[in-house]
């Protein structure tokens, strides 16, 4: 008659606690030759007779010719095991879950360490083997089998019980690695086949319970299975056909040539980095198991210990293994402390003989050198202008938002990865409810553009303000005074952020530049002529943010440094795209001097640097100087836009006059704007000060500010630069 496969596990356990008992069985009366009458022995177990002394330095009698009833039980034993491996091999046609026989599978166990794992299961299934492993161990306080008996009990002959001696011996071995609890290997004061042998808890779970993620994992751990649902992916996907194409290529190859694979994808959060690999994880019907490599050393007592039970449960699942924030165990000044950590890491990493996927922020050169297994890297970039466009489109048709904002501007002012944008645009619906609420505008679902913004903001995490200063944009362009070339110059450098996406684009520009598709803009002109409030109008216009370097913090007179803090400012401003404002560059970048000695070489190189890293840079460079004639022509020729901001003449001053007063300001009939325009040549920003200081004058007496306050306070301001007014020229007020 053929054999039936299983219709559950039990049926299967019940089975090889069967074949156990008949091993117990062969066990217990080979010993009771030597024995006969073990129970009337009172004192059994508290010393050594002459008997049992002669039986131990005989060996075990496994030459002896076993006895007929000893004959039968071995036959039983053999019969029962071939029975039970045709029942599994039914069971594995038809598709039943065994869960012995899929730990042996999935971490190739041979038959001799399968019966091990049994000899622990037993005292889980049945708690009579606590007693009898503790009768045959002559201490009942026994409650598990030492490797001694497990060995009796799983061998055949002594020859095989030296051959799986190895498998305690050897700590590096999958079984006591993965299987075995601690404890089975690391009893101080015992001798190997003194030790118990103990199934780790999670293995017991596994093999009684349900194959659910390890608890104890959580939260840095979690599963995604292949069933699961996954958001599309709308960029990169070329990236995934090249991937998917070469792993199945790879697969296809002959056993012996077949190399396990490994690749290290990196790019700033939000690239999609996790959707690609559970998206090539679903294409192989494969369970993903992502681990949060931050979170595991937040929490974990044992770093070794929680990555060890990460690999064997990724094996239990047969999973993709997936770490994120890989960079936590690359810090940039490594102790030994943690260069043993990652030796450990990769060692472990070496176990598993699954797919592993490393993700990172950042690029990290990876120190693995990974045994018969191929490492490949790929950078997640940030998309272009037209990919970002569609994200924007395609997330707002999802969130089901609409806006009066053209997601292609928004394209071109924010570098944002798709995560970022979903992010900006969830976020954005928020406010935008929550304002719309307040003000009880009745605009419906439209997102507000300056909510819009706000979350965009959100999304950038940088450190600029260590060597700059925010400073927020309040002019517009009906506050700057400038003649129409300047403003239309000004015009046409923020039109080219705005239409980036068309030209670069559209029009493929992008192509035909490896570099330089930022803006960079150089302000020349004498002190308060409105170089610092044009900046702040480009940024407010723009509706980005503006940030004022502060050359005390990028100036280091030890070579190397100025570049360094250059570096870590442009790297910063990458992930914000804010505008980076240099206010008296000339201090900084003068003319290339000629090489004379080795402090004339490296302020060279700083120029040099400056240069570079503003041409790498996508977003906005603006750079202040007093003294254009101070600045090297080859510096010139690479800013996008030169714009000079001459000395404003008598018309331009009396509308600065005019603008600089606002509405509320209690303003006396007897200022005369056109005669300070014309008598007295001053820059704008001198104005500013002039107003301001009239303007407390004018509160101190309690008046409104009449001309008296405006000349008493252009004689202050003319003082300061040591110029003195003639009587004649104020005494009138």
């Amino acid at each position: 008659m053929a054999a039936q496969g299983y219709v559950h596990a039990w049926e299967h356990y019940k089975d090889e606690l069967h074949l156990l008992d008949k091993k117990l069985e062969l066990l217990y009366k080979r010993r009771q030759k030597l024995t006969p009458d073990p129970q009337t022995d009172s004192f059994r177990g508290m010393f050594v007779s002459e008997d049992e002394f002669i039986r131990l330095i005989g060996g075990l009698g496994s030459e002896d010719e076993l006895e007929e009833d000893e004959q039968e039980i071995g036959e039983m034993i053999e019969e029962l095991e071939a029975a039970i491996l045709l029942r599994r091999e039914e069971s594995r046609k038809a598709g039943l879950f065994l869960p012995l026989a899929y730990l042996s599978t999935v971490f190739g166990f041979s038959s001799i360490e399968e019966r091990f794992v049994m000899l622990g299961l037993a005292v889980e299934l049945d708690r009579k083997y606590e007693r009898i492993f503790g009768f045959l161990l002559d201490d009942l306080t026994s409650k598990t089998p030492n490797i001694s008996l497990a060995l009796q009990i799983a061998c055949h002959s002594p020859e095989e019980m030296r051959a799986a001696r190895t498998t305690f011996m050897a700590p590096e071995g999958k079984l006591a690695r993965y299987v075995l609890h601690p404890d089975t290997l690391h009893v101080n004061g015992q001798t190997l086949l003194s030790r118990p042998l103990q199934l780790d808890k999670r293995i017991i779970t596994f093999l009684l319970d349900s194959g659910e993620l390890d608890p104890k994992l959580k939260p840095a751990v979690s599963m995604v299975y292949p069933d699961d649902e996954l958001a599309p992916l709308l960029v990169q996907e070329d990236f995934q056909e090249r991937l998917r194409s070469f792993i199945e290529v790879a697969l296809e190859a002959p056993v012996a040539e077949r190399k396990r694979l490994a690749f290290h994808l990196w790019g700033n959060a939000g690239a999609g980095k996790k959707l690609q690999v559970m998206h090539l994880s679903r294409t192989f019907n494969k369970p993903l198991l992502l681990v949060d490599l931050a979170d595991v050393l937040l929490h974990a007592a044992s770093l070794e210990d929680q990555l060890r039970a990460i690999v064997r449960e990724a094996i239990l699942h047969q999973a993709v293994l997936c770490f994120t924030r890989l960079e936590v165990l690359y810090p940039d000044e490594p102790d030994l402390l943690a260069q043993q950590r990652l030796g450990r890491f990769h060692e472990l990493l070496d176990g598993y003989g699954g797919m592993v996927f490393l993700l990172a922020g950042r690029f990290n050169r990876l120190s693995w050198k990974p045994k018969e297994r191929l490492l490949l890297e790929h950078e997640l970039a940030v998309p272009d202008e037209s990919g970002r466009a569609r994200l924007w489109q395609a997330f707002a048709e999802e969130l089901g938002v609409g806006a009066d904002v053209d997601y292609r501007v928004m394209s071109g002012k924010f570098r944002f990865t798709p995560g970022q944008i979903r992010r900006a645009l969830a976020l954005a619906r928020g406010y935008s409810a929550w304002q719309q609420e307040s003000a009880r505008d009745g605009s419906g679902g439209a997102l507000r553009s300056d909510a819009l913004y706000k979350a965009c903001y959100q999304q950038v995490q940088h450190k600029l303000e260590r060597k700059a200063t925010r400073i927020e944009p309040r002019y517009g362009w009906a506050d700057v005074i400038l003649p129409p070339e300047q403003k239309d110059q000004l015009r046409n450098a923020c039109n080219q952020v705005k239409y980036r996406g068309v030209v670069y684009s559209d029009w493929g520009f992008e192509k035909k530049l490896a570099y330089g598709k930022g803006l960079s803009m150089l302000f020349a002109g004498p002190p308060g002529t409105g170089k610092t409030m044009s900046a702040q109008v480009v940024a407010g216009d723009l509706q980005l943010e503006l940030y004022k370097v502060d050359l005390s913090q990028v100036i280091s007179k030890y070579i190397g440094e100025t570049e360094k803090n250059l570096h870590e400012i442009f790297e910063e401003a990458q992930l914000s795209n804010a505008v980076l404002f240099f206010d008296e560059t000339d201090a900084l970048f003068g003319k290339r001097s000629e090489v004379k000695d080795s402090h004339d070489k490296y302020a060279n190189i700083e120029t040099a640097y400056l240069l570079q890293k503003m041409e790498e840079y996508q977003g906005i460079t603006v750079l202040a100087t007093n003294l254009l004639n101070n600045i090297d022509e080859a510096f010139l020729r690479r800013i996008n836009y030169v714009i000079k901001f001459p000395f404003p003449d008598s018309e331009y001053r009396e509308k600065i006059w005019q603008s600089m007063f606002p509405p509320a300001a209690p303003l006396s009939d007897d200022v005369d704007f056109k005669y300070l325009a014309q008598r007295y040549e001053i820059a704008g920003g001198n104005i500013k000060n002039v107003v301001l200081s009239s303007a407390f004058l004018a509160a101190e007496s309690g008046e409104s500010i009449r001309m008296q306050h405006i000349i008493k306070s252009i004689r202050h301001e003319l003082q300061k630069s040591g110029k003195i007014l003639a009587r004649q020229e104020w005494e009138d007020y």
